[in-house]
């Protein structure tokens, strides 16, 4: 195997864990208390699939802010909704070796409800991965970020809601010159490590 095709998995990995990972360390396995209203922010831990070199852990911290309570028919809101991210030295040096200048893309979050009992599924599509350069020292920093669509409930109860299991991102390496690096735009699937508390925040309706 050549020194350039090693280089390429490695970065492959690196990169792509610049979709989702974190600015905190891996989660507990206990679960926590859930969280009433205003910001609440949860650390969880993925399993993404990178190209070529298999699974790997990557941490991973949701911030979100939501209501105290709702009137039934009233909108819960969701906003400041974020994926906080750090580039590690290893992530920039890998990045720097092929060329890659700034990193940018897209991602799709899952999110888990139960609506008085009644558990849903649904995913948070187009979420930004900002165009960030990873020209200098580590850590690097990046915020993914997106609008969460607002949910109604018709009658009195409870609104519990928690990350889902799938993350799912499209990264795209850039030169400085904006041309895209020998990774191209490849596709990172993830999904949350069993044992953890994924649990954001429960609102009543009343």
């Amino acid at each position: 195997m050549s020194r350039n095709t090693r280089l390429s998995r490695i970065t492959a990995a690196a990169v792509g864990a610049a979709g989702v990972v974190a600015l905190v360390a891996a989660p507990v396995a206990q679960a926590e208390p859930v969280q009433a209203a205003g910001v609440v922010t949860k650390a969880v831990t993925f399993s993404c699939a990178y190209p070529l070199i298999g699974n790997r852990d990557v941490p991973a911290t949701v911030t979100a802010t939501f209501p105290s309570t709702v009137a039934a028919g009233t909108p819960i809101n969701t906003t400041d909704f974020s994926v906080a991210v750090s580039l590690d030295d290893t992530t920039v040096q890998a990045l720097q070796l092929v060329g890659a200048a700034t990193v940018e893309g897209t991602s799709e979050a899952g999110v888990d409800l139960s609506i008085n009992g009644t558990e849903l599924g649904v995913t948070l599509p187009g979420l930004d991965i900002p165009v960030t350069a990873v020209t200098g020292a580590a850590p690097i920093a990046l915020n993914i970020t997106g609008l969460v669509p607002s949910l109604t409930v018709k009658s009195a109860g409870q609104v519990d809601i928690a990350i889902g299991n799938a993350f799912t991102g499209k990264i795209t390496p850039k030169t400085a010159t904006g041309e895209l690096t020998g990774l191209g735009t490849f596709d990172l699937n993830c999904s949350a490590l069993a044992g953890q508390d994924l649990s954001l925040v429960s609102i009543p309706v009343t």
